[in-house]
């Protein structure tokens, strides 16, 4: 049976296409975390336990560890507007089968009182390593461990620390 040279040229587009539909692993975990910040803003406690895979662990700064209902009673706590002015942002992302380690920065703001009772600003930059996994279908997040936080006072620095 001879075969076209044609076929073997589309069958190569074809191919070629395929592999450039595949998401891009910064913009799939991107979208992850969008979803994520969305769910935690909106206290959908349904919703944040679909994108955290059971076992989830976060190791903070100074390496103390917390699970996954630790973790949500921390974002309780925080200030209001801490969760709506945040942003997640995907450094580096990279799969190797179901396994997906990605770097990831969060960034938040808030206003509140200062020690003088006058309005001030904080900022806070989360630098972290993640491991996500896929189970099924779907991306879930297995374990954060923090690398570096840098928070700010109207705009200066007076805490930093990295691992």
């Amino acid at each position: 049976m001879r075969v076209s040279p044609w076929f073997g040229a589309v069958a190569a587009v074809a191919m070629a296409t395929s592999a450039l539909a595949q998401e891009d692993p910064k913009a799939l975990f991107q979208s992850r975390y969008d979803t994520f910040r969305s769910a935690m803003a909106a206290q959908d406690q349904a919703a944040v336990s679909a994108i955290m895979a059971p076992g989830y662990t976060m190791t903070d700064i100074q390496g103390e560890v917390r699970d996954a209902s630790a973790v949500a009673a921390m974002m309780q706590r925080m200030p209001g507007a801490m969760g709506r002015d945040a942003k997640t942002t995907v450094l580096e992302a990279a799969v190797t089968g179901d396994t997906a380690a990605v770097k990831q920065q969060l960034s938040a703001k808030a206003t509140r009182p200062g020690p003088d009772g006058n309005e001030m600003t904080m900022e806070f930059e989360v630098t972290s390593n993640d491991t996500w996994v896929k189970n099924g279908d779907a991306w879930q997040l297995k374990a954060t461990v923090q690398k570096e936080v840098i928070v700010k006072r109207d705009g200066e620095v007076f805490f930093k620390q990295s691992n």
